[in-house]
């Protein structure tokens, strides 16, 4: 079977493309760059999917089964900085897509759209179901629920076989932004770690290693539901992560600070409703603590 991973040099994408050729999938990845060494089992092509014509002429004759769609922007405060930006490399290149397959006739290839728990915002309860209320608090979660609006629209009116990834906090060894990094540049440029909050915001993790086998899951099961999040089911603070990776690197307690700032765009508490994806088998192999010690050990060594 044929795979086509998009953002393939991206930390997830990356991660997809050398876990779906080591399961025997014909993986071709596409990215704006060709990386310097090449996974084995991936065939690279440089695609600028802001082009929709360069999109569809790579996927002229190459009918894939299953497209993984992880090209994209992925940073909240980024999105507030330059907005016009997320837009473009959100909802521009998966509009590009979509179109593309539709004219190419790929209405019966498995899409699977990385999207994220960002839509949700603050959620009126936990833990969060696929079908509650979206309230997008930031550019770059609004940029995904337009996204996700247009893979509805492509399955309601064009029959398209496409499910929604809604991605809870992921984090794993080859992250170089979001909390941990963060918390490791900190430290090392100031010798104190200081977070933003209050420690008492809450966010649902899964592990790349855990991430992996659930999109997976969703990429080749077969069920009804388009919109399925992705997480482990866990509320866990930020004070508690915080410690966890403080022990962990060696920082001194009293050298680890809350200022008390709510950063606009962060949502205050998530915990994920998950059953769906257990219905499909995903069992979560890599705790808090074992992950952000891994984390921890690989981070040391950049």
């Amino acid at each position: 079977m044929k795979v086509i991973v998009t953002g393939a040099c991206g930390f997830i994408g990356q991660t997809m493309a050398e876990y779906m050729a080591n399961k025997g999938y014909d993986v071709t990845g596409w990215d704006v760059r060709v990386p310097d060494e090449a996974i084995s089992g991936v065939t690279y092509r440089s695609v600028d999917m802001c082009s929709l014509a360069m999109t569809e002429e790579n996927l002229k004759g190459h009918m894939p089964d299953i497209i993984i769609h992880c090209a994209g922007s992925a940073s909240v405060s980024d999105s507030l900085a330059n907005p016009d930006r997320d837009f473009e490399l959100n909802v521009g290149i998966t509009h590009n897509l979509l179109y593309a397959m539709h004219r190419q006739g790929l209405n019966r290839t498995r899409l699977v759209y990385l999207s994220s728990a960002g839509v949700y915002g603050n959620p009126a309860h936990l833990p969060i179901r696929e079908d509650d209320e979206i309230h997008p608090i930031s550019p770059y979660a609004l940029h995904k629920s337009m996204c996700e609006d247009m893979c509805r629209y492509f399955t309601e009116n064009h029959d398209f076989d496409i499910k929604i990834a809604r991605i809870f906090s992921a984090y794993g060894a080859g992250l170089k932004k979001q909390i941990f990094w963060d918390m490791y540049h900190k430290y090392t440029d100031t010798g104190k770690l200081e977070m933003f909050g209050d420690g008492t915001e809450s966010r649902d993790f899964i592990n790349i290693e855990d991430l992996k086998q659930a999109l997976y899951l969703i990429a080749t099961s077969d069920y009804e539901e388009q919109v399925i999040n992705v997480a482990n089911g866990t509320e866990i603070s930020i004070r508690e992560v915080t410690d966890m990776f403080a022990r962990k690197i060696g920082i001194p307690e009293n050298l680890v600070k809350f200022n008390g700032i709510r950063r606009t765009g962060d949502p205050n508490n998530w915990k994920a409703d998950i059953s769906l994806l257990k219905e499909l088998g995903y069992k979560q192999t890599v705790s808090m603590e074992a992950g952000i010690s891994g984390y921890c050990d690989w981070v040391k060594t950049c």
